[in-house]
């Protein structure tokens, strides 16, 4: 491995091939293992956050933020997201949950491919495609309520306009085609 996790307390740091310190303890989860040198690990830290309750006592909670390292242990993208989800097949390609709830879709490089806002939801890259949530329907030009479902590729283009009621989840599922749900009719 060019990284490798050690743990010093509660946080965890890495160190090289050479056992010299590269990441210093300050992480509290890591996904993923650096074999190679386009390999990333997924890290994160925590957030705390509070509200008041009626009876003027506070609930704390705890939330993990994600956050990318290289496998030289250089932060590629800080831990400021709720989610991370890595293309299978695309070690480049990351779909993101900002703090806003937002989804985007941004190379390791910080690179925008879909901006926030543009989907309700978008899925894992898997193949080079990923569903994606629409909060508007089209329908003859005209814009309509959505929650309707489509797929999108690696460039952020619908190949799939989202049209659809349902579209089954393929992300991790080795399928080589997708169910489509339209007006409660399964298409395939």
């Amino acid at each position: 491995r060019l990284l490798i996790p050690f743990t010093s307390g509660e946080h965890i740091g890495f160190v090289n091939r050479e056992g010299k310190v590269v990441v210093e303890p300050k992480y509290n989860m890591y996904y993923g293992e650096c074999y190679n040198e386009n390999d990333y690990i997924r890290v994160t830290t925590i957030m705390t956050y509070g509200f008041q309750r009626a009876n003027d006592k506070v609930a704390t909670y705890h939330r993990p933020l994600y956050g990318l390292i290289d496998c030289r242990g250089k932060v590629v993208l800080e831990t400021n997201y709720f989610h991370i989800v890595p293309a299978i097949g695309n070690h480049n390609l990351f779909t993101v949950q900002d703090r806003n709830y937002g989804y985007s879709v941004i190379t390791a490089e910080g690179k925008e491919i879909v901006p926030p806002g543009r989907y309700e939801w978008i899925d894992g890259f898997d193949r080079g495609f990923a569903r994606v949530k629409s909060f508007v329907k089209y329908s003859n030009g005209i814009a309509e309520n959505g929650n309707v479902w489509g797929v999108i590729n690696k460039y952020g283009e619908e190949v799939i306009p989202c049209v659809y009621t349902n579209i089954w989840n393929f992300y991790g599922k080795s399928h080589n085609s997708i169910c489509v749900v339209e007006d409660n009719i399964l298409k395939q």
